[in-house]
């Protein structure tokens, strides 16, 4: 009997050792509870915004939050707090706090003012690092936009600002952002204020975008961009203002060419394609319509767009279609004749195929497609490294 003591003991003190290592999240108080805690404490608060269903949520759980890392930091640094968005309490305030995805990471003061913002899983030492940044006032969102609205922030500051409004997707940037450019003669002025203008500005003037298309040159030269990354990236702009111009009341286009034409008339057959493209996604909701739309392209020789346009429609919104599309694409790539508007970009077309194999769960398809695309001389290295890890690829 003593023995049987002793063990149960000594498997209490290791099960408690273990759950210490993990991060301690409050049980049983409400969030003006939490808040009063973290006063008394002078700790600042980590708020895990979940839902039930959610996969990443659940990966947090499982782990991250049970990794010592994270334990021994968030323990010391903060008031750890979770709960279900969906239920009791977390339904108000996940309006209140603007809760459109899962998992959102919120930190607060030991006040508790809202101070920094994440959305999304990640791995242990990301999420370490998070907690970190969330305590440097340097980094902390809420605390840049307030002084991004003042016009308190150097341009080096304001562009880490609209980097995370963007990844955050904050409907009240692009107020933030025309007002930090009315006060600005020159978009292209340094690095930071071209960066911020170029990559996180999505509703630029005609006058703005007009001077951007005249000064190419400076824009690789500011940015070490090449050719292909400054062409790709002004399309993106020109695109938003070419939409923001198209009258979706009759599907009259006219307005939108008339822009595509007046900056990058070259590229009015592909902006075309674009346009219809992502209208059968994001306004008609019809993935299948939009699979057919890309099979339509692959067969156009008459106003051809190459493999590599068709690809990067097909893998960059490959969540929003179902599994009878990739179907129906494999057996449309199975049967395509690379054209000469596709030289160099063959690669495109075995990632194509990688994809709907893999989506069918043909995984022995799917790794000769990867075999093809990463043997391609002229694969970018992203792309090799990818399906290199993937699919354990050696040269």
């Amino acid at each position: 009997m003593r023995h049987i003591t002793t063990l149960f003991l000594a498997l209490s003190v290791t099960i408690s050792a273990l759950a210490a290592d993990e991060i301690q999240f409050v049980k049983g108080m409400t969030w003006a509870q939490v808040k009063a805690k973290a006063l008394k404490e002078k700790k600042m608060i980590f708020f895990d915004a979940y839902a039930t269903w959610c996969g990443p949520c659940k990966y947090m759980d499982n782990s991250v939050y049970t990794q010592k890392a994270a334990g021994d930091y968030y323990n010391e640094n903060y008031i750890n707090v979770k709960m279900d968005m969906e239920a009791g309490e977390g339904i108000s305030l996940s309006e209140e706090f603007n809760i459109s995805a899962y998992p959102t990471f919120l930190f607060f003061s030991p006040e508790g003012k809202l101070v920094h913002k994440y959305v999304g899983g990640m791995e242990v030492e990301e999420f370490v690092q998070l907690g970190k940044d969330a305590k440097d006032p340097a980094k902390q969102y809420f605390t840049l936009k307030d002084k991004a609205k003042k016009g308190l922030l150097s341009d080096a500051d304001f562009t880490t600002w609209a980097s995370l409004a963007s990844d955050l997707e904050d409907e009240d940037s692009e107020d933030i952002l025309n007002n930090y450019y009315a006060k600005k003669t020159d978009i292209l002025a340094n690095k930071d204020i071209a960066t911020t203008a170029i990559l996180y500005t999505s509703n630029l003037t005609e006058k703005q975008l007009s001077y951007l298309y005249a000064n190419k040159t400076k824009i690789k030269q500011l940015l070490e961009w090449d050719d292909a990354k400054t062409n790709n990236t002004l399309y993106s702009l020109l695109f938003t203002r070419a939409v923001n111009a198209y009258d979706r009341t009759n599907n009259n286009k006219d307005s939108f060419i008339a822009v595509i034409r007046k900056f990058d008339p070259s590229n009015e057959n592909y902006a075309l394609k674009d346009l219809d493209f992502k209208l059968a996604l994001y306004v008609d909701k019809d993935p299948a319509k939009a699979t057919s739309l890309l099979i339509s392209y692959l067969k156009d020789n008459q106003k051809p767009v190459s493999v590599e346009a068709i690809g990067n429609w097909f893998i960059n919104y490959a969540s929003r279609f179902e599994e009878e599309n990739f179907k129906t694409m494999s057996t449309e790539l199975d049967l395509f004749k690379l054209r000469a508007i596709d030289k160099d970009k063959e690669y495109w077309l075995y990632l194509m195929q990688m994809l709907c194999s893999a989506q069918a769960g043909n995984e022995v398809k799917a790794k000769e497609a990867a075999i093809k695309a990463y043997k391609h001389p002229l694969i970018p290295a992203e792309y090799k490294s990818y399906l290199k890890e993937t699919y354990s690829l050696t040269d």
